[in-house]
């Protein structure tokens, strides 16, 4: 017989044997039965190395009551899913909702009406089955995430050295080779320069996904000026800027030194800002705003772009996710930055939020505490 096809095992309590032989007798065909007659003797059978499935458990003990009992199993990591039926007499003044307070799935009065206890008795152990098996599901589904984490970890980090030595490669011909080379193969070596680019980007963002899901984002929190990065990261994209004829409009209210991790912060406004010039319009504008509200930094990203149709906007922050329509066939994205940019304002006890209108274009906002006390 397999653990499967096992009956499963019955934890009776009760100091009246007469009651434990009436449940016995009644449920012996279908499932093992143990018993106890006082508290202490219940927990110590509860605690043992095999726990039953189910306790039927009376609240009126010589030692201690049902109550006490309830709660002790409760509070064991290894005997508190243990579903307990509480036993009462319908001559006893009962508390249900004390019951249910301590951890009690349900009641059956004296005397017995079998059928019921029974039915009872069948409903909760299989509401522990199926409750079981959907743990047993999520140990594993953990399991193979952590699997599948370590393996992209792997992966992207072989994969990046080459990636870069093509890309470098390939830029290093295109600025040696520009006049000793046909158009055509200009055009191929222009080819290569940017899917290596993507695929690199793509690497990265495997990299961050995988280190993120594993818990192991390390931050390196220290005190910076935040206007000064910003305005760093935006001269970093002047080119493209300046490629699509965008205008970039900023407002900084005048804001402390706050703390937090310079390399991450960078990384969430270089990702809001490629992507508000990347779905940008030509001679379009985008607005960076800096305001300081209560204890908190909020930092907006306004663009003039296509927007966010109003049902994808909940799943924008999902991994590769990818709603708006580019205007540039050539731009590509993973699907990836945006769910990585939450994660790191998160972790930075922060909040990042969207805000888009379809045609009407979008803003990204998010938000750093003053004051860093929840370091990770």
């Amino acid at each position: 017989m397999t653990q499967t096809d096992e009956k499963k095992k019955i934890l009776i309590v009760d100091d009246i044997p007469s009651n434990i032989q009436i449940l016995a007798e009644a449920m012996r065909d279908d499932y093992q039965i143990i018993f106890a007659t006082k508290g202490e003797e219940a927990l110590k059978i509860a605690m043992a190395d095999q726990p039953p499935d189910l306790i039927l458990l009376d609240i009126m003990l010589p030692d201690i009551d049902g109550y006490t009992v309830c709660r002790h199993l409760k509070n064991e990591s290894t005997t508190r899913d243990i579903p307990i039926i509480f036993i009462t007499a319908k001559s006893e003044e009962t508390d249900e909702t004390k019951g249910f307070e301590f951890g009690g799935v349900d009641y059956i009065i004296k005397p017995f009406s079998i059928p019921i206890v029974k039915a009872r008795v069948q409903t909760h152990i299989e509401l522990k089955r199926k409750r079981d098996m959907l743990k047993e599901m999520a140990d594993r589904l953990e399991q193979l995430n952590q699997t599948k984490n370590k393996f992209l970890g792997i992966a992207a980090h072989d994969l990046r050295s080459p990636l870069g030595s093509v890309r470098g490669f390939s830029r290093l011909l295109i600025e040696e080779l520009s006049d000793q080379v046909s158009s055509d193969q200009q055009e191929f070596l222009e080819i290569i320069y940017q899917q290596s680019n993507h695929m690199l980007a793509l690497v990265d963002d495997l990299l961050d996904v995988a280190v993120i899901e594993s818990g192991k984002l390390d931050l390196r929190i220290q005190k910076e000026n935040l206007i000064e990065i910003i305005e760093k990261r935006i001269r970093l994209f002047q080119h493209k800027l300046n490629k699509k004829h965008i205008e970039v409009s900023k407002h900084f209210d005048n804001i402390p030194e706050i703390s937090f991790d310079r390399i991450r912060i960078s990384q969430v406004m270089d990702n809001l800002l490629s992507n508000s010039i990347k779905f940008s319009p030509e001679n379009a504008k985008i607005i960076v705003n800096v305001y300081k509200i209560d204890n908190r930094i909020r930092v907006d990203v306004i663009d003039e772009g296509p927007g966010i149709p109003l049902e994808h906007q909940p799943h924008i922050f999902g991994a590769f996710q990818k709603f708006r329509k580019k205007h540039a066939e050539s731009e590509k994205s993973t699907g990836l930055g945006l769910s990585i940019v939450k994660r790191i304002v998160e972790a930075h006890d922060g909040s990042i939020r969207v805000l888009s209108e379809h045609t009407k274009g979008t803003t990204m906002s998010f938000t750093l505490p003053v004051r860093y006390d929840n370091l990770i």
